[in-house]
This record gives structure tokens, C-alpha cells and sequence, in this order.
């Protein structure tokens, strides 16, 4: 016992964290359709997804939400709870982490005493479920009972209540006539006295006798009612378990209001009036897909339903008529790939191992962002599984193709599918495995479009592994491989390339899995290939290439970063090399760049700095790699994740798109694209408030525009030459104090001297 109550002294006091929100320069963008949990209060209607929630006034019909964006975490949520009396939102997690949302200061609280107690082991401190009695929070985890003191925000004792004190599963509690009732997995229900002086001794807790496992359990009629793992539904007393009736398959939830009675399967919610005769089905029958429901509760005649799939589900108790209320958003979190164009995305969830393995299959479909609206076209719809690599036709944006890593490539147009191209219906090879072709197996992956309109892609273990497609015509070309990959090496030894990208010149380069960078001039028809200590490359596994606005290869690999400062060197010289990156450490020591580190994308903005996507979150750094200007992550960003699998860059507004594989984010960069003329120069924040420290941004600049920035009497505080669209000023004078309040000129002259511009900047400290 002596080591269970230095543990109990551990959970006195509460470790908890001020968590930041980040409304003024993020926004969330994650899926509100997989509904873990919900709860009901006051008209509000609260709903978990993935690692987000929001809540419906069933008043005014207004939804917000809640994410990283406004502090919690992006992790697995578990369970919600809302304390009308503390206008507190809990949100608990399967890590164990607690946060708490304060509605009236919009401030959140992360609580991770529970994550950070080594005697209880990960997979058992999972928070199932709240209950709140006599201002305090009773914790259902999977190691037993915690109790949480929401006036105070600190914990109090902690309840091992399984046999001889053991950690036991509680899946849920509920409070009856001043006694609780645990449903616990393995002991059935175990119950005790609220006013028992020594509820912390395991041995004070007794057992229901004749049930083993209990899956939920709820108060209804003033009657203590409770689900088995056998499907059947009991009473409780004190003493014994009577049961009521055999349920009809597998129990999601239970819930009970003041004269009805719901409990929800996977398919159905079945009604039930005080006598607990059934009043109202409602499910697979009434709905146009097959429903997963998770999760139940009312506001009167209102019922309100999670499904894993669509979201929010809003029906009466007494019509089969229902809405779905989940904001809208991308179909799901786990991100695989993206592709941007001013105002708009498009998202694909993939996705391979990193042995180009894409089993088991995913049936996603795509996301498409349209000016703030969001269009999920369905697997259904599409018919292809695994999508993971997106092109937009520039000549064309409402042409949309996708690659398949199992089915080939989905042809798209103003949201519709047009066609899947094949091995039935195109050139596009079945994968080779030990010699011979798999069926149905076409395993396209990059796909990049030339300045001739053509679209490249390549194919993964096959013959021909390189394709153009034209879309004026739909022909289609193909290339032999094997001068680049030997056979039979290009389907035994090279699992699969990574995405695309051409130049000016239309060469074409690419990754492979063991051969390193491959380049494809298409001019002359012939391959070249970087790899190993020549091409100086730390591993030949390439897993992304990009080219930045000077024309230079960006190469991530499986180990690093690397440069090829002259990419069509590939082409004319056997001496071709790539270059790493030399910075200077905090101590002046020289260190590689991203040594050792895998690298999952690149993109390169507007001011030619780059932007690569790591599982150590993102890094901002800049055009040359010798400044690390921003390394996101879950610790000082509303990341949901480190593992970042995707960045894209919106270069009309300097947005930048990051996709986790637990959902996207967006940062509002400054850095945009060149503009030809200087006619749309603007300065913001203006005027530059006392509460701003953050930077005042000039954008709608001609690349290699000179900045200065002047006094009202032409002393010069500042001055810049711009590499994109935009600069930005810390408004200090060079960098070291804060200018003074006042009118700052800022004169603009173009490269060539021809242009000139003069915009003002008010500063008021």
C-alpha cells in the first residue's frame, strides 16, 4: 500500500500548462465528421471529432469551434464533458491528457498530470469519460478512478479499485441516491458511498455480483441502468443485477434524459419511453449511407447522433427527417497530399509506407477548398483507391488530375470524374512482381505538368515507368525505363518514385527508392541519374525534389538535404554533384543542415525561401538554407502533429498549407509572388498600433525592388531589396531600437530604375 499512496500524494497537485491561442495568424482546417463523443447542456450541443470539437446552439442554430487554433491539443480525443455551473468545457484524450476550455475568458488549460505519471503505463491512461457531482470531476481511465476539483483546477485522490488495488479499467461512472457505480471491464459494477471517508481503499469498493464486463452504465427513473459485454441490459441494486431485456447487437451508448431512454447500436438508436417500451427506431432505414454511429444525446425532442462517418446528426424523436451539423471541412485528417492555386486546395489521403507499400487500400476520395467552401467528392464517386499525388492543369485550373498508387489516374473536371485511366483504357503498365504483371495493380505516383501542356507522371515497378499525357487530345506516350534502372532491378530492387517536378527546359526529375535522383530529358529522349558518393547524396532513397525560383534542385532524401545548384548538369557532366547545406551552430561550430533527418516535401514561396516538411514539424528557412527563420511544432505552434507530410504555398497570399497526418493547418506567411508592375504595393498592419509586436509586411513588389523606408525627414531607418512579391520590417531602425510614432515613407524603386512607388506606414507606439 505504502507505494499506491505516494502515488495518491502525486495527483494533490496539478500540473497543468496556460496553452496559447493562435487565432491571429492560424487557422484550422481539420475534419469534423469522424464524432467521437458528445454531450448535451443549456441548449448547447457539444461534439468530439478526431482531435477537434464543436458545439451547437440548438437555440439560434450558431456552431463554433474548438481547436489547436484556440490552444488544445491535436491529439485523440476520447471524451467530452460540459459543466454548466464553470461554463468549462473538458476534453480528455487517450494519451491521458486533460484540457479545460474556459468559455468566459476563451482560455484553455492543459492538464497533464496523467501523462506524465510513470506508474501508470500509456496504454492505460486513456480518459473514457466525466462525471461531475458536488464540484468535482470523477475520471474514468482505463487504471481506475481519478477525481479532478473543478472549482479549484487540481486534482485530488485517485481510485485503484480493482482486486487487492490493482489498476482496473472504469469505462464510465454515474452517482445514484449519494452512491457511485463504476463500470469497470472485468470486475462488472463496483460501487460505494460518496460520504465513505476512505474511498481511496480498494477494498471499500464492492462488487455487483454475476457480471463480469459492463460497457456503460447511466441513471434512468431513479434507477441505476447498465449495458454487459454479452448485450444484455440490468438494473443495478446494490446487491444484485436484474436484467430488463437482450439488446440487439453490439451497444455503442446509453443515454438517458427525464423520460426517455436511447440506446445507440452502429446502425440504429432505439427509443424508449419510462416503462422502457420502445417508442422510435431510427437508423439504416432512414439514412441515404450506412451509418457507424458512436455516440448519443438530446435537448428535448431534438436527438443528436455521432457517426464515425458523417458527423453531427440532428433528427426528432418523433420524425425520421434529420440534418447533418458538422462544419464542413475536408473528409478526414489524415493528410497524405496537397496541391494549391490562389484560393484554392485540394487534398488527397493516400498513402504508401516507406517501402512503397500502399496495403491496406484506402477509400478516401478528395477534398477540394474553393473560396472558403469545401467539395468532398466520395470514393464512391471517384472509384479509385490510395490517391496520393494531385496536378492542376495552369492552362485550365478546373481540371484536376490524381494519381492512384493501385487504380492509375483520375481525370477530374469542375468536381466531376471523367475518367480513371488504366491498364484497360491507356498505356499505363500493371506492376511487375517476381517477373510477372499483378492484375489491376497500376501504381502511378508524381504527376507534374510541362510548359508544352503535357502531363507527366511516373509508374512504379513497371516497363515503361515515365508517361506524358495530353490533355487536348487524351494521347498518351510512354518511356522504357530501363536505361535509367536496369531491368530486372526497376521492379525487384526499385520499390518506387517520388513525386515530380520539370523545369524551364521541360527535364524532368524525380526520386527513386534505391537509385537515387532521377532526371529524364525529354528534348533528347535520354536518363540520368545522381546516387551514392559521387552524386554526393546521404542515401539514395529520394523522397522529394523541388526546384526554387532560381532554378535550383532541391533534393530530399530518407537522411537529409541537398542541392544541385545546376540541375541540366545531369545531362552534359558524369561529375554532376549535389551540395549540403554548411550553417553555423549557436557555438560557431559547422553543421549540416537536416542532417540525418527525413525530409517529406519541399516548397519553395514566393520569396524563394523554402519550406520542408519533416517528422521534427516544419522548418522555414531561408533562399540559401543558411537561416532557420521559423521550425514549427506541436510545442510552439497549433500543429495537431510533427509529423508534417505535406507544405503548400499559396503565392497570391502568402498562406501556407501544412499537412500533418492529423489534420492541416494554415499560417498566414507574407511572402508572395513578384508582381510585373508596382501599381498594387501595400503596407500592413496600417497603422502599426502600441499592442503590435509582430512584423509590418510590403507586399505586391517587383522581384528586386528596392525597399527603403524613411523619416518624414528622409532619415534612413531601414532598407531591402526583394527577392519575391514581398518584404517585411521589424519596424526597428536596422534592426536595433523600436522606431519612434510617426509617418515612415516608404520609397520603392524597380531593378531597372524605371518604376518607383511611395507608400506610408503610421507607426504609434
Amino acid at each position: 500500500m505504502k507505494l499506491i499512496y505516494t502515488f495518491l500524494l502525486g495527483f494533490l497537485f496539478s500540473f497543468s500548462i496556460s496553452a496559447q491561442d493562435y487565432s491571429s495568424s492560424w487557422e484550422g482546417l481539420y475534419s469534423y465528421y469522424n464524432i467521437i463523443d458528445t454531450y448535451s447542456s443549456n441548449n448547447r450541443v457539444f461534439a468530439a471529432a478526431q482531435n477537434s470539437i464543436f458545439y451547437y446552439n440548438n437555440n439560434s442554430g450558431e456552431i463554433e469551434k474548438i481547436s489547436t487554433i484556440n490552444g488544445i491539443s491535436g491529439e485523440d480525443i476520447s471524451a467530452i464533458y460540459y459543466s454548466s455551473t464553470y461554463n468549462l468545457v473538458l476534453i480528455g484524450y487517450e494519451t491521458g491528457l486533460i484540457n479545460v476550455y474556459d468559455f468566459d475568458t476563451q482560455k484553455d488549460l492543459q492538464i497533464i498530470d496523467i501523462t506524465e505519471k510513470e506508474t501508470v503505463s500509456p496504454e492505460n491512461r486513456k480518459i473514457n469519460d466525466f462525471y461531475e457531482v458536488d464540484n468535482k470531476i470523477l475520471i474514468s481511465t482505463n487504471y481506475g478512478i481519478s477525481v479532478y476539483d473543478i472549482e479549484k483546477l487540481e486534482f485530488g485522490d485517485t481510485y485503484f479499485i480493482g482486486s487487492a488495488g490493482s489498476q482496473l479499467e472504469v469505462s464510465q461512472v454515474t452517482v445514484q441516491n449519494n452512491t457511485i457505480y463504476a463500470a469497470t471491464n472485468g470486475e462488472g459494477v463496483k460501487y460505494v458511498s460518496l460520504n465513505n471517508p476512505n474511498l481511496i481503499d480498494f477494498s471499500q469498493w464492492l462488487q455487483v455480483p454475476n457480471l463480469t464486463t459492463v460497457t456503460r452504465i447511466t441513471v434512468f427513473n431513479d434507477k441505476v441502468i447498465c449495458v454487459s459485454d454479452a448485450n444484455i441490459l440490468y438494473e443495478i441494486e446494490q446487491n444484485s443485477a436484474s436484467l430488463l431485456m437482450n439488446l440487439n447487437g453490439n451497444v455503442r451508448d446509453i443515454y438517458a434524459d427525464e423520460d426517455t431512454f436511447y440506446i445507440l447500436y452502429v446502425t440504429k438508436l432505439e427509443v424508449y419511453n419510462s416503462q422502457l417500451n420502445k417508442t422510435y427506431e431510427f437508423g439504416i432505414n432512414n439514412l441515404e449511407f450506412t451509418p457507424s454511429f458512436s455516440s448519443v444525446t438530446s435537448v428535448g425532442d431534438d436527438i443528436f447522433i455521432g457517426d464515425a462517418n458523417q458527423g453531427l446528426i440532428h433528427t426528432l424523436s418523433n420524425n425520421a427527417v434529420y440534418e447533418y451539423l458538422s462544419p464542413s471541412g475536408p473528409l478526414r485528417n489524415n493528410v497524405f497530399n496537397m496541391e494549391v492555386i490562389p484560393n484554392e486546395l485540394w487534398v488527397v489521403y493516400g498513402d504508401y509506407d516507406v517501402f512503397y507499400n500502399p496495403y491496406p487500400l484506402e477509400s478516401y476520395g478528395a477534398s477540394h477548398l474553393d473560396n472558403d467552401e469545401w467539395i468532398n467528392i466520395p470514393y464512391e464517386d471517384i472509384g479509385a483507391k490510395t490517391l496520393v499525388n494531385i496536378a492542376i492543369n495552369p492552362d485550365n485550373v478546373d481540371q484536376v488530375f490524381i494519381s492512384s498508387f493501385y487504380d492509375g489516374l483520375v481525370q477530374i473536371e469542375d468536381n466531376e470524374i471523367i475518367e480513371v485511366y488504366n491498364q484497360n483504357n491507356s498505356p499505363i503498365e500493371e506492376l511487375i512482381n517476381n517477373g510477372t504483371a499483378v492484375a489491376n495493380d497500376t501504381r502511378v505516383n508524381g504527376i507534374y505538368f510541362d510548359n508544352s501542356g503535357r502531363l507527366w507522371g511516373n509508374v512504379t515497378r513497371v516497363l515503361h515507368g515515365l508517361f506524358s499525357f495530353t490533355p487536348d487530345d487524351n494521347s498518351f506516350t510512354t518511356v522504357d525505363i530501363t536505361s535509367a534502372i536496369p531491368s530486372p532491378d526497376f521492379y525487384s530492387q526499385n520499390l518506387g518514385f517520388s513525386d515530380l517536378i520539370i523545369d524551364n527546359s521541360n527535364n524532368i526529375y524525380f526520386g527513386s527508392y534505391e537509385y537515387g535522383l532521377v532526371g529524364y530529358q525529354s528534348s533528347t529522349g535520354t536518363f540520368s541519374r545522381l546516387a551514392g558518393e559521387s552524386g554526393n547524396l546521404p542515401e539514395d532513397y529520394v523522397t522529394t525534389v523541388a526546384l526554387d525560383n532560381n532554378n535550383q534542385l532541391w533534393i530530399g532524401t530518407a537522411r537529409g538535404l541537398r542541392v544541385l545548384y545546376s540541375p541540366s548538369t545531369m545531362f552534359s557532366s558524369t561529375t554532376a554533384e549535389a551540395q549540403e547545406i554548411i550553417i553555423l551552430d549557436d557555438d560557431g561550430v559547422a553543421q549540416e543542415l537536416l542532417a540525418g533527418i527525413s525530409i517529406a516535401d519541399i516548397e519553395v514561396d514566393g520569396n524563394n525561401n523554402k519550406w520542408i516538411a519533416t517528422e521534427s514539424g516544419v522548418f522555414y528557412i531561408s533562399s540559401n538554407g543558411q537561416e532557420t527563420i521559423y521550425n514549427f511544432t506541436t510545442a510552439n505552434s497549433p500543429l495537431p502533429s510533427n509529423s508534417v507530410v505535406d507544405v503548400e504555398v499559396d503565392n497570391s497570399s502568402g498562406e501556407v498549407y501544412i499537412g500533418t497526418d492529423k489534420g492541416i493547418v494554415v499560417f498566414q506567411g507574407s511572402a508572395t509572388s513578384s508582381q510585373e508592375t508596382l501599381e498594387n504595393v501595400r503596407a500592413y498592419p496600417n497603422p502599426v498600433r502600441p499592442n503590435y509586436s509582430g512584423m509590418v509586411t510590403i507586399d505586391g513588389l517587383i522581384e528586386g525592388a528596392n525597399v527603403k523606408i524613411t523619416d518624414i525627414e528622409g532619415n534612413l531607418v531601414y532598407e531591402e531589396y526583394s527577392q519575391g512579391g514581398s518584404i517585411q520590417w521589424d519596424t526597428r531602425a536596422f534592426g536595433k531600437y523600436k522606431v519612434a510614432s510617426g509617418v515612415y515613407l516608404v520609397l520603392i524603386t524597380s531593378a531597372d530604375q524605371i518604376e518607383t512607388k511611395v507608400t506610408k506606414i503610421m507607426v504609434i507606439r
